[in-house]
Formats: C-alpha cells, sequence, structure tokens
C-alpha cells in the first residue's frame, strides 16, 4: 500500500499536500492544517478497522467497487446488445431519456450533493442501480417496454445524484503524489462491464456458426450485481473521516445556504476551468456509439463477444501506465500534465487515423462478418481494442488535471457536477447521432476526430496553467504560518501576564 501511495518529491507528502485546505474555517472544524493534526496520536489512539476502513485507499477501493457495480453493468448491459429484446426505437428513447434527466441533475449536482453530504448521495445513486437490471429482465421476459422507459428515467436521477457524489469523491481523497494511481483504480473498475459483458456472451456463442441469444436469466445476474453496490456505498465514509496514505486529512468548507449554492453553479460554470474543458469534457465519452457500432456491423458473434472480453485487459494496462506517468517523480506537476496531454492525444489520433483508414475500406468492399479465424481479423479488430484504452485514457486524465486545480471539497462537486453534466450530454448527442447514421459509423468517426481537435487548443491552454504545486498547498502554507504565529502571539502574551503578576 505504500508503494502504491508513494509521493513524489516535488510536492509535499507528510503534511503538505492536502489538496482540499481552505483560508476560512468555520468554528466547529477541526483545523488539521500543519502541526493540528497528530498522526502518531491518530495511529495510537484509533482501532484499527477504523483506520483501515478511513484510509484513502480503502475509500477508493469502495468507490470503484460501487462504480463496478453500477456504471460497468450498465454497459455490460449494453455490450450484450438487444435492449433487454426491445425495439431499436425504444431502446434508444430509454438511453436519451436516461442521459437527459442525469444531464439536468448534474447541472444542479453541486448545491444536491453538498447537502446531502457524498456518502448519501452515494447511497441514493446506488439504490437506483439495480433498476436497469430489473426493467430489462421485465422487458425480455414479459414485453412491458413502459417499464424499460421509466427504469431508465428514475435511473437517470440516481445515477446523476452519484456520479456527481464520485467525481467530488475521487478528486478528494487521493494524495497528490499518488492521483494517477488511484484514478487508474477508479477508471479500470469502471470500464470492466465490458469483462462481464463479452464473457457471458463468449460462454454463450464460442462454437462459430451458432449463435446463443440473451436469455431473460442472464440480467438477474447483473441485477444482483447492481444490488451489492448499496451496502458497500454504506461503508463510504464522510470526506472529513478520511485520512490520506501521507498522514493529511481531507478539509471541507464551511457549510453556506441552499440560495449561495444555487447562485455558485453560474459561477462554476463562468470559470476558466470550466469553460476551458468543457469541450472536452463532452468529447471524452463521445466515442462508445460510433466504434460499438463499427464492431456490430462488421464483426460476427462471437468475435464481437471476443472483443468484448479483453478489450478490458489491456485498458488496466494503459491506465496504470498513464497513473505512473503522472506521478513521476521527476518531473512537476505542470510537465507532467504537459506529457500526460501529450500521450493521451497522440494515442486518441492514432486510433482514429487507423479506424478511418479501416472504415474507408469497408465502405469500398464491405467485408461481412469476420471472424477471428479470418486474416484480416487483428487489423481489422485493433482500432476497436485500442479505442477501449485511449477513452478511459482521456477520462482518467481529465480528472487527474482537475484536481490539480482543487482548493476544497466542496468546489470538486461542483466542479465534477460541471463535467458530469457536460459528459452527460455529450452520450445523448452521440446516440442520437448514431441512431441516424447506423448504416456506417465514418460519419461518427469523423465528428469524434474533429470534436477532440476542437477541444484540444483551450484545454491546452488549461494544460499550461497547471500550477506546479496545488493550490491548497500554498494555502495550507498560510495557515501553518498564521497558526504558528497566533501560537507565538498567545505564548508572549502569557508570559506578560505572568511577569505582571510576579511583580
Amino acid at each position: 500500500m505504500s508503494a502504491f501511495d508513494a509521493a513524489p518529491p516535488n510536492t509535499y507528502a507528510g503534511g503538505k499536500d492536502d489538496n482540499l485546505r481552505i483560508r476560512d474555517l468555520p468554528a466547529n472544524a477541526s483545523n488539521d492544517a500543519e502541526g493540528d493534526f497528530d498522526v502518531q496520536a491518530y495511529r495510537q489512539n484509533t482501532p484499527s478497522w477504523k483506520r483501515v476502513k478511513d484510509h484513502s485507499l480503502t475509500q477508493m477501493i469502495l468507490l470503484s467497487i460501487q462504480a463496478f457495480c453500477g456504471p460497468a453493468m450498465a454497459d455490460a448491459i449494453a455490450g450484450l446488445g438487444g435492449g433487454g429484446l426491445a425495439t431499436p426505437t425504444t431502446n434508444n428513447i430509454a438511453n436519451a431519456v436516461s442521459y437527459a434527466l442525469l444531464a439536468l441533475v448534474c447541472f444542479f449536482g453541486g448545491p444536491l450533493v453538498n447537502k446531502l453530504s457524498t456518502k448519501w448521495a452515494l447511497f441514493i445513486g446506488a439504490l437506483t442501480f439495480p433498476l436497469r437490471g430489473a426493467s430489462f429482465y421485465t422487458n425480455s421476459k414479459y414485453n412491458n417496454q413502459w417499464f424499460l422507459i421509466l427504469g431508465s428515467a428514475l435511473e437517470g436521477f440516481g445515477t446523476g445524484a452519484w456520479y456527481v457524489a464520485e467525481s467530488g469523491t475521487i478528486m478528494s481523497i487521493s494524495p497528490s503524489g499518488a492521483r494517477g494511481k488511484y484514478l487508474a483504480l477508479w477508471i479500470v473498475s469502471r470500464n470492466l462491464g465490458q469483462l462481464i459483458g463479452g464473457a457471458i456472451n463468449l460462454s454463450k456463442n464460442h462454437i462459430k456458426g451458432q449463435e446463443g441469444g440473451v436469455t431473460p436469466d442472464t440480467y438477474i445476474i447483473f441485477l444482483i450485481i447492481e444490488c451489492l453496490a448499496i451496502p458497500f456505498a454504506l461503508l463510504i465514509s464522510p470526506l472529513e473521516h478520511v485520512v490520506r496514505s501521507d498522514g493529511t486529512k481531507i478539509r471541507v468548507a464551511e457549510s453556506i445556504g441552499t440560495k449561495q449554492e444555487f447562485r455558485l453553479i453560474k459561477k462554476t460554470w463562468m470559470s476558466k476551468l470550466i469553460l476551458l474543458s468543457a469541450l472536452w469534457a463532452f468529447w471524452s465519452f463521445f466515442y462508445g456509439g460510433s466504434w460499438s457500432t463499427y464492431l456490430g456491423l462488421y464483426f460476427s458473434v462471437r468475435a464481437r463477444a471476443l472483443s468484448s472480453f479483453i478489450s478490458p485487459f489491456f485498458c488496466i494496462v494503459g491506465c496504470f501506465g498513464l497513473g505512473f506517468i503522472l506521478d513521476m517523480k521527476s518531473l512537476s506537476q505542470r510537465r507532467r500534465a504537459q506529457v500526460g496531454l501529450f500521450t493521451v492525444v497522440i494515442l486518441n489520433a492514432a486510433v482514429y487515423v487507423w479506424s478511418l483508414v479501416m472504415q474507408v475500406r469497408f465502405n469500398k468492399n464491405d467485408p461481412g462478418a469476420i471472424d477471428w479465424s479470418d486474416s484480416n481479423y487483428a487489423v481489422s479488430f485493433l482500432p476497436y481494442f485500442f479505442i477501449q484504452t485511449t477513452g478511459p485514457l482521456s477520462q482518467s486524465y481529465m480528472y487527474w488535471l482537475l484536481s490539480s486545480f482543487a482548493t476544497d471539497a466542496q468546489s470538486n462537486v461542483r466542479n465534477g457536477a460541471a463535467f458530469r453534466c457536460m459528459e452527460a450530454i455529450g452520450q445523448a448527442v452521440a446516440y442520437g447521432m448514431n441512431s441516424k447514421t447506423g448504416e456506417s459509423p465514418l460519419v461518427g468517426f469523423c465528428v469524434t476526430f474533429g470534436l477532440m481537435a476542437l477541444a484540444l487548443p483551450p484545454f491546452l491552454m488549461l494544460v499550461n496553467r497547471t500550477p506546479d504545486r496545488i493550490p491548497a498547498d500554498v494555502l495550507a502554507e498560510e495557515e501553518a504560518t498564521e497558526h504558528k504565529l497566533d501560537g507565538a502571539k498567545k505564548h508572549d502574551s502569557a508570559q506578560v501576564t505572568v511577569l505582571g503578576e510576579d511583580a
């Protein structure tokens, strides 16, 4: 655990890396600036079970498990195809409704989650996860497509609250020197749903020429996994209780009124941080529909099943590889941000060019249903294989960069809500676009490539403004200095009083 959390020397481990410190604390808040949080006393006086539970890595693992039970299972169900035997129109309507409501909740998510607290927002969101599995099961068994739409709507509300709390939490609990690896753990968990869906599909369709359908009972498996998110949500600790591996605590700003929270929505959306990165957030999840269409059009059932099964393995390698780059010990934070952006953009551009070349060939000569035994399987499949890694890399990098500008937990929640809103809008637009251009993903490839090109200049401006140190580190030093000065003044005052009494 210590190696996983190790901080590079250009951060301030052991008391100075808290990226959530604030200048003003409420009277009843614990002051965890340097010298006030006694790590040794905490370790001696706190039961071991509580220290393990409140450890930052434990909390990230618990959150990653929820991501696997919720969003990852939704991806797995989508990967099975057929929408629970719904008509394509019904399935598209259900997805559109879900993402529209998700975007709406995310837009107002800052005030909502800051009032509920991230712990209870995660719990409420987890309660809605099983609705997806249940709606697909009942639709495939009883053909009641109305519940598919209703379940998607309710899930959109709950998942929106969960997404906002999730983004605020992942940007808050990671030690500054290990943020890359922490975020890699989270993003990999969110993308492991394909492995489950691919394994189920592969078990039913591994024999060439035989196609096994997805039975209603298959959705019971997903329903059970989705339900497991609920108890894990209850194990989440409030942010103010979390202790990072480097001995720092998360600082929580003073509570403000609901009206003030809503006024901060406009301020958040108009901030340079959001304006310069909004297009990147919109683009980061846009790729899914086009490359899924590519896979469905040109590959056999068992080839698609194998593709979904093996793609997550390289995603694990890629995400942790980027995580180690972003946590490099020899580079400043700004330089790591620049190297990370260069890596992400080059890899995505390479995959886009490869995909465009293959699609142009397929438009000229339709290859039919490519099977894994065919000679052109590898060269045709690898664009899809690699996009399942480069896409998550873009997402992981974005949240790493956001956390580099962190000031306090509530601001992280508000910023996370804005980014989640843009992501949801991007996904909704992608679904709508692919429903109109389903005969060929060439348009989707071009639009996705174009969006990255449009998103890059403003995002590069933000990257080049990345502080060499997290702003809260500077605030932490100021707080520590003020604390010492106040302590010295009180000490001098006490000495004067004692001398006067002696006289």
